[in-house]
């Protein structure tokens, strides 16, 4: 797993870092240009998240008006309202009837997500992560969903010169992934437009010749899509044709990453449900086989929840051709994920997130 940048970093790119301390599950104050003009945001395993100590309530209270929530004026102290011994100024809302308890609460989250995305647009941003552990009675409000604010932060770029770097030659190779944290991204239409056209890898020159999204509209959001790494461009076109049969990954190390992570997913259920967790796992498989590549007809459920390939398969499992072996590895995310919202539906968000955050934190890769 990547681990982010040092302590002091110039001129990183905010989308990509922010990924990085999510992907790391990092808590603590991530400051943007430190110095007399510095914003900061607290961070509790990775999510943007309203802690008490560091959060800003005048500027809070400042956006609440720009944004019409509350009407000026009301640059108030808490005196003038005989609110003195009120904690907050969320507090003083919610006393005083401007707003109703929920939406105070689930403003400081908006208001903290409208200020962080504002920076997507600039080309220097100075940026500074020091690591802090907060107490649960610190935390206002369970965190934000990081990859969803980091869609949000580029579908409002207007510029993306600064973040050209990014875009991969025009022979690379696209190559689409499912991560197991892809089923609970809020994926717009135009997201979900170019993901798909990426079922079968193509290079980003032909992408960007054919995809009905216009260049533009084409280059930012597939810079969304590689930063939450739901693209990967890594490979190219003249290297996948010269190597042939043996090129790509090891899928005998793969497999083995794969089943481990699969196995414990089955464990965790088992725990919950007894020995009907096997069956809801196979029964989603089956399902989940329906639309992946036909290679997987070749694996067998094992009853420790892992999978068994097939001896003809298990013979040639490397002697697979590149696509094949980027058809099975793009499988394995598919049924990750497929099998994570299994655990969703059947034992709840909660359980959901300690087994999301498991498979992230394992170490190991498919």
């Amino acid at each position: 797993m990547a681990e982010p940048c040092g302590k002091n970093s110039l001129n990183l790119s905010l989308p990509f870092y922010l990924f990085q301390l999510w992907e790391s599950q990092k808590s603590g104050r991530l400051r943007l240009n430190p110095g007399p003009y510095e914003r900061q945001f607290c961070l509790v395993q990775g999510e943007i998240t309203p802690v008490k100590k560091y959060f800003p309530e005048k500027d809070f209270l400042d956006w609440l008006q720009e944004t019409r929530r509350i009407e000026p004026p009301l640059r108030f102290n808490r005196q003038l309202l005989g609110s003195d011994r009120l904690g907050s100024v969320v507090a003083v809302l919610i006393e005083h009837g401007l707003l109703p308890s929920q939406e105070a609460l689930e403003l400081t989250r908006e208001f903290l997500a409208a200020r962080l995305t504002d920076y997507f647009n600039l080309s220097e941003v100075r940026l500074s992560f020091e690591e802090e552990e907060f107490a649960e009675e610190e935390v206002v409000i369970k965190g934000l969903f990081t990859p969803d604010l980091i869609l949000r932060g580029f579908r409002r770029l207007n510029r993306l010169d600064h973040l050209s770097r990014f875009l991969p030659a025009e022979k690379e190779l696209l190559v689409r992934q499912v991560p197991a944290y892809a089923r609970k991204l809020d994926l717009r239409t135009p997201e979900l437009y170019l993901w798909n056209q990426l079922q079968t890898p193509q290079t980003y020159g032909a992408l960007l010749g054919k995809s009905w999204l216009g260049p533009t509209e084409t280059r930012k959001t597939l810079l969304a899509l590689a930063c939450l790494k739901l693209v990967d461009f890594n490979l190219n076109l003249a290297t996948v044709e010269n190597n042939g049969r043996n090129a790509g990954p090891d899928l005998e190390k793969s497999l083995m990453a794969f089943n481990e992570k699969s196995a414990f997913v089955y464990r965790y259920m088992a725990k919950q449900l007894g020995l009907v967790a096997l069956n809801l796992i196979e029964k989603c498989y089956r399902e989940t086989q329906d639309y992946l590549d036909p290679i997987f007809r070749n694996l067998e459920l094992r009853p420790d929840g892992s999978f068994e390939p097939r001896a003809m398969l298990k013979l040639s499992l490397n002697e697979l051709s590149l696509e094949d072996k980027k058809n099975l590895l793009r499988g394995f995310e598919e049924i990750l994920a497929a099998e994570l919202l299994l655990v969703k539906k059947n034992l709840g968000n909660q359980h959901e997130e300690i087994v999301a955050r498991y498979l992230a934190r394992s170490g190991v890769t498919v």
